[in-house]
C-alpha cells in the first residue's frame, strides 16, 4: 500500500507542473492556429469610412504577419474636414446631431489607433507629427499579436466651441480589417526557452519513471 502511494504521489509531482506548462503555453496558440485555419476567411474592405472621408487618407496594408510591425499614415485635410463636418451640424435638424457634436468645430484635431491584440507605439491622442495648409499627417506602428482576421479602429479626438463653452468630442473615422497570418518561427523564437523547459521537465518525468520501475 505504501509503495502504491509513494507511486501515485511520485506521478502527481512529475505530471502537474509538465502538464500546467504545456496548457499555460501550447494550447492557446495551438487552438488559435486551428480556429484560424478551419474558419472560412471573410472578404472585407481594408478600411470603411465613417465620416464623408475618402479612405485614400489611410494608408494601411490589407494584410500582415503576426509579430511583424508595420505602418498606419493618416494624410488628413483637417481644414477642409472640419468646414464639412461644421456644415453637417448647422444643417441638422433640431433636436438631431451628428455623432453627438454639439457647436463648431476647430481644424485643431488629435487622432488615435486602437485595437485588441495589437502593440501600438503611439498609444492615446496623438498631435499630429506634421501639418501644412490644412493637410495634418499621423504616423503609427503597429504590430499584431494575434492571427486571423484582426481589427484596427482609427478616431478623431475634436475640439469644438458652442457659445462660450469648449467640448471635447471623439468621432469615429474608420475601422480597418486585416487578415493576419500565423508566424510560426517567430512564436518559436519567443518561446523556446518555455519550449526547452517542458522538453526538460518530460525528460526528467521519463528518466524518473523508467528508474522507479526498474528498482521495484
Amino acid at each position: 500500500m505504501r509503495d502504491s502511494e509513494t507511486e501515485s504521489s511520485l506521478n502527481l509531482n512529475l505530471i502537474v507542473p509538465v502538464a500546467l506548462l504545456a496548457v499555460l503555453l501550447i494550447v492557446p496558440f495551438s487552438i488559435n492556429a486551428l480556429l484560424h485555419l478551419l474558419s472560412p476567411q471573410r472578404q472585407v474592405a481594408p478600411v470603411i469610412m465613417k465620416i464623408p472621408v475618402d479612405n485614400a487618407a489611410i494608408t494601411i496594408p490589407s494584410s500582415a504577419k503576426q509579430y511583424e510591425s508595420f505602418e498606419v499614415a493618416l494624410n488628413l485635410e483637417t481644414l477642409q474636414l472640419a468646414k464639412v463636418l461644421n456644415e453637417i451640424v448647422s444643417s441638422a435638424s433640431e433636436g438631431t446631431s451628428y455623432q453627438g457634436i454639439v457647436g463648431t468645430v476647430s481644424s485643431n484635431m488629435r487622432a488615435e489607433i486602437t485595437g485588441k491584440n495589437w502593440l501600438i507605439d503611439r498609444e492615446g491622442a496623438q498631435e499630429p507629427v506634421s501639418t501644412y495648409q490644412g493637410l495634418s499627417n499621423w504616423r503609427w506602428r503597429v504590430t499584431p499579436e494575434s492571427s486571423g482576421q484582426q481589427e484596427l479602429t482609427l478616431q478623431l479626438h475634436l475640439m469644438t466651441q458652442d457659445g462660450s463653452q469648449l467640448n471635447n468630442k471623439i468621432l469615429d473615422l474608420a475601422e480597418a480589417n486585416l487578415l493576419v497570418q500565423a508566424n510560426w518561427s517567430e512564436w518559436l523564437k519567443r518561446n523556446g526557452l518555455w519550449i526547452a523547459i517542458l522538453g526538460f521537465l518530460l525528460f526528467a518525468a521519463s528518466f524518473q519513471w523508467r528508474r522507479y520501475r526498474s528498482v521495484r
